[in-house]
């Protein structure tokens, strides 16, 4: 009986485990590096930050939601908005930030892939593309990849 108790705690430890690795590898939050390109304003750069809203996530059903924030390099941040997320695929909701310029807000899907970086560390990365209804006259589009920075100490789990 106690080798069926041991076996048994093995696999539900094992599931546990493999839980805890599921809820990493869904929990998207972190700064992102983004490059894209826009119709009417071309190339961009910008930084994205997602914060994990884990009262409004559930990891145990694959969905996952997040705060928003764009930013430019000197930190001065130009949109925010709201990420929901559901296996590999992103929602995002964005308004700028600035009263001072016609309001300008979008949606965005994004699809989730996990790329190695050149040390092999996995990283999330999100291609996206952008629908602003009330940019410039008629709207506008455009798409965009926004690449996890990970951190030393999350290369060495990896």
């Amino acid at each position: 009986m106690l080798k069926y108790w041991v076996i048994g705690l093995s696999l539900v430890m094992t599931q546990v485990g493999l839980a805890a690795d599921a809820v990493d590898a869904l929990n998207l939050s972190g700064q992102y590096q983004c490059n894209g390109y826009d119709e009417h304003d071309g190339h961009y750069d910008y930084i994205m930050t997602l914060t994990l809203d884990a009262k409004n996530s559930d990891f145990t059903h694959n969905y996952g939601a997040y705060r928003y924030t764009q930013a430019q390099p000197d930190g001065k941040v130009l949109y925010s908005g709201e990420v929901a997320a559901s296996g590999n695929t992103a929602a995002i909701y964005f308004k700028n930030n600035d009263p001072k310029i016609p309001t300008d807000r979008g949606v965005e899907i994004a699809t989730v892939t996990y790329d190695r970086d050149q040390a092999g560390a996995v990283q999330p990365v999100l291609h996206g593309f952008y629908y602003e209804p009330s940019y410039h006259p008629h709207g506008g589009n455009g798409s965009e990849a926004c690449v996890k920075q990970v951190k030393i100490s999350e290369k060495k789990k990896s």
